[in-house]
């Protein structure tokens, strides 16, 4: 059944990502995948391994929290939660060591059983706010 196998392929994605991505993005990922972040951000297959990689640098203790997973004909949508600890640079701001968490919105599309479409929607403005928040 083409859910069942588009929410397989989503799942080793998560387990990819807490594994600190460690593995073939080409097992997940079509060549040709294209995301999109917040209706801003276009990004081919390298340039999400390189957002994932700078990522997993600045922030660590990351623990991601799926709160529902929901596939239909070639698409799925996660709707998930992660909290980390900023441990190093991002977006020009230092490590301030403070824990964080945001929430996200990913829509996928699949082709031959692997993602080659998402679309994701994250509070990365409060991200932000946590991270350059006064020091209470």
């Amino acid at each position: 059944m083409v859910t069942a196998d588009n929410l397989a392929t989503l799942r080793r994605w998560i387990a990819m990502a807490d594994a600190g991505f460690a593995g073939d993005f080409l097992d997940i990922f079509t060549p040709d995948y294209a995301g999109h972040i917040a209706g801003r951000v276009h990004l081919d297959l390298e340039t999400l391994k390189q957002t994932e990689f700078g990522f997993g640098l600045a922030f660590t203790e990351t623990v991601r929290t799926v709160h529902e997973l929901l596939a239909f004909d070639d698409r799925a949508i996660m709707r998930i939660t992660t909290q980390a600890r900023h441990t190093g640079d991002f977006r020009g701001i230092p490590a301030t060591g403070r824990p964080m968490s945001f929430t996200a919105l990913v829509l996928y599309r699949f082709r031959d059983g692997r993602i080659c479409e998402s679309w994701t929607e994250l509070d990365l403005a409060g991200l932000l706010a946590q991270l350059t928040a006064p020091a209470a």
